[in-house]
């Protein structure tokens, strides 16, 4: 009976996990402003966002050719989100990406602050977050 328990369970887990990288999807968006990701500056234009890595953690912001990866982390909300979408925080006149969530999922991908962006934290008096709409893409 444990046994059966043990596998059911490990069947259960092994269902979720590969339930959970099929509902990862690849975003485009025409993004009007230069951005920053990680400590690197992207020039505004169009950009494919897509998991990177076996674990889910990293993701890979492409366009025309030139990539650039970034470490990220689970974040959620209270219920699905209503639109596919990135967040930025616009910090004196510099936009960083800091969010990705796609239509109908309650987890989206978050990037950790640069060091840019923590500095420009601190002796800002207010952060505006920018949400840009964006398209699942296959």
């Amino acid at each position: 009976m444990k046994l059966m328990r043990s596998a059911l369970l490990g069947l259960g887990l092994l269902l979720a996990v590969s339930a959970a990288q099929a509902q990862e999807a690849r975003v485009k968006a025409n993004i009007p402003f230069d951005f920053v990701v990680g400590d690197q500056v992207m020039p505004a234009g169009e950009y494919i966002v897509a998991p990177a890595g076996s674990l889910g953690q990293a993701i890979s912001i492409s366009s025309n050719g030139s990539s650039d990866l970034a470490l990220t982390s689970a974040c959620a909300s209270s219920g699905p989100s209503k639109s596919t979408k990135l967040v930025f925080h616009a910090l004196a006149g510099r936009y960083f990406l800091s969010q990705v969530w796609v239509e109908g999922y309650s987890q989206g991908r978050q990037l950790r602050m640069s060091k840019s962006e923590v500095q420009l934290a601190k002796n800002s008096d207010a952060t505006k977050e920018l949400v840009l709409a964006a398209n699942i893409t296959r």
